[in-house]
């Protein structure tokens, strides 16, 4: 019983709870709709709070709204209507924009229906804002006007004063023109037009100008005649024919030109001989400093730096020799520091054996190479017992029989050093296409630079690079050549920026080939470390001159065949294991002597294998240079018990 209280007690709590909320829901939504009476009703002038008295003031009718709203209306179109027709097309366009609102609204209203207060509120309100626009609008285009007004004024007082200029100015062309016609021989005429006078003037002026254009082309054209012709005698060509004056000037030319051709001529072959002659005194140089470091080696040798230390062991011997003791064993300590060989009988007659043989095998040897190429003595000199033939060495001796083995050494090296000759004709005749392209690019810069300063053209371009000769003389010719640019020197600089790099490249390549022809190293002036391009341009020139010297010294046979092997160079060449051979048994030579007592002592580079003459070369001179040495030392021949 007690729950079933409880719960009715809930259910009523909850029914007044509700009823509560309603009543207050209710109530909110009375005093919204008082609000919302009395909002329209103060607008229109009620000032009660009584929600009946507010709508009774809105039912009652207004008078005075048609009248505001066809006001409103009428200063609307009005406003609109106002807009010029030029402005139709942008600026009333822009305000029709803004109002499209409003104009939507004013075209619901029924025929003859007048405004409302709220609409005439809102067109008036717009109107204010597009009035104050349109206002600043017309206020801006014032502005400009005026600025364009005081602009075209001052142009216009600008334009008064040319024009009083230009009148000054047609007043004194009035003058010229008259004074013109006077001194022309033609005065203008009473009341001639101003026109009419520049008319007669010009033409007279066209005449004149159309003679003296035919009188200057007149002398354009024989003038360039004239040049033609001196061009022809500089480039050595038929010069086309002349007024006699003139073709007197041209022979004048023609005699100075071929007494310049005769100069660079002879300055050509003297610098040709210059460097051949200079190549010439450096190889007789090299050969003389050999000679002498040879004599200087004889006149004191190494005897001048043992002379103390024999002294010493002759003081030792005597002091020896005083005390009574074994002085003998002292003494032969002084045949160290001496060039004598001291041999036993035996063992001397073991070398000449040896000896003979080898030298026997060198012999035979040097004869196939003369077979092929006679540039030595014959070689049966050095075997008479078999050829029957003078004795020219005693071969019964050792000392004899060294001096024989020395010699066919030297008729060994001459051969191996024409073999080498050949190998460096060879690559000469491979290097001459490049060589050839290299110095016809410099040639033809030469010749357009001393055309550009006005000089005749080299002499440079009048040699065949086609042959070998050619390219032997040429490179000291083009030196002469350029030598003739560089010493202009307020012009030389830029010629010698153009050329040096194109110099540098033929020089070295010219070098290059000329060490693989040689086989020796050939000297280059040393770049200093600072120079300009015409200090550049005369350092390799004459660095130019001076490797064709040498290549002339030395090639110069073979330039002549244009370095085209002949016959006899070529099977040389190709018997170059002869040679090889030869320098086996020399080898042998060689070694006996070495073992000799007190012999000069050596250190020989071994063979080289086939085709490698520089190897082959630089061998036999070795070994040549050692037998010129062993040849001056006394050999002594010892008995036994001596």
């Amino acid at each position: 019983m007690t729950g079933f209280q409880s719960t009715v007690l809930r259910l009523e709590r909850q029914i007044q709870q509700d009823n509560a909320r309603a009543l207050a829901a209710l109530h909110q939504q009375y005093e919204d709709l008082v609000q919302a009476v009395l909002m329209p009703a103060r607008e229109r002038g009620y000032l009660g709070s009584d929600p009946l008295g507010a709508i009774g003031n809105l039912l009652v009718p207004q008078t005075a709204a048609r009248p505001i709203g066809e006001a409103a209306l009428n200063l609307w179109r009005t406003f609109f209507a106002c807009f010029r027709p030029d402005e139709a097309a942008f600026e009333a366009q822009k305000f029709r924009d803004k109002a499209l609102v409003l104009d939507d609204r004013l075209a619901e209203l029924q025929a003859g229906e007048a405004p409302d207060m709220t609409l005439s509120a809102s067109l008036i309100s717009a109107l204010a804002d597009l009035w104050e626009e349109r206002h600043q609008s017309i206020n801006e285009r014032i502005d400009r006007l005026i600025g364009d007004l005081s602009t075209h004024q001052a142009r216009l007082g600008s334009a008064e004063l040319a024009t009083a200029h230009s009148s000054d100015e047609i007043a004194r062309a009035v003058t010229v023109v008259a004074v013109s016609l006077k001194e022309m021989g033609v005065p203008a005429q009473q009341g001639e037009p101003l026109a009419q006078q520049i008319h007669r003037l010009l033409s007279r002026y066209r005449d004149e100008l159309l003679k003296n254009q035919r009188r200057t082309q007149e002398t354009i054209a024989a003038l360039g005649t004239f040049i033609a012709a001196v061009r022809a005698v500089a480039m050595n060509e038929p010069a086309p024919s002349l007024p006699p004056q003139a073709q007197a000037v041209i022979e004048d030319v023609r005699k100075l030109d071929g007494a310049r051709r005769d100069l660079e001529t002879s300055v050509r072959d003297l610098r040709t001989q210059l460097a051949s002659v200079e190549a010439q005194r450096r190889e007789l140089m090299e050969e003389v400093a050999s000679r002498d470091q040879r004599l200087e080696r004889l006149d004191a040798g190494d005897d001048s730096k043992n002379v103390d230390e024999r002294l010493r062991i002759y003081r030792q011997a005597f002091a020896e020799l005083e005390g009574g003791k074994d002085w003998k064993t002292t003494l032969e300590k002084v045949r160290t520091f001496e060039r004598v060989i001291s041999l036993p009988v035996a063992d001397a007659d073991t070398a000449v054996k040896i000896l003979d043989r080898q030298l026997g095998d060198v012999a035979r040897s040097l004869e196939e190479l003369r077979k092929i190429s006679p540039i030595t003595e014959d070689a049966r000199r050095f075997r008479p017992r078999l050829f029957g033939m003078g004795a020219k060495y005693d071969f019964k001796s050792v000392p004899s029989l060294m001096l024989a083995t020395r010699d066919s050494g030297r008729d060994l090296l001459a051969y191996v050093e024409r073999m080498r000759w050949a190998l460096g004709v060879t690559v000469l005749a491979r290097q001459v296409p490049k060589l050839r392209a290299v110095f016809k690019e410099l040639v033809g810069l030469v010749a357009d630079w001393r055309e550009k300063l006005g000089d005749p053209p080299p002499v440079s371009l009048t040699i065949r690079m086609d042959a070998g000769s050619g390219i032997l003389a040429l490179p000291a010719i083009v030196a002469a050549d350029l030598d003739t640019i560089l010493r202009r020197k307020t012009k030389a600089a830029l010629p010698a920026s153009d050329l040096a790099p194109i110099i540098e490249e033929c020089v070295a390549l010219y070098h290059k080939t000329l060490v693989e022809a040689r086989g020796e190293a050939v000297p280059r002036v040393e770049k200093p470390k600072r120079e300009s391009n015409v200090q550049a341009c005369a350092r390799l020139a004459a660095e130019l001159t001076q490797l064709a010297g040498t290549c002339e010294t030395v090639f110069s046979e073979a330039a002549r065949s244009d370095f085209r092997l002949g016959e006899e160079d070529a099977r040389l060449t190709a018997e170059e294991h002869v040679a090889r051979a030869a320098l086996t048994a020399l080898d042998g030579a060689c070694n006996e002597i070495a073992g000799f007592p007190n012999a000069p002592e050596h250190k020989f580079t071994t063979p080289p294998s086939r085709k490698d003459f520089d190897r082959l070369m630089a061998a036999v001179r070795e070994r040549v240079a050692w037998l010129e040495q062993a040849a001056r030392y006394r050999v002594q021949v010892v008995a036994p018990g001596v």
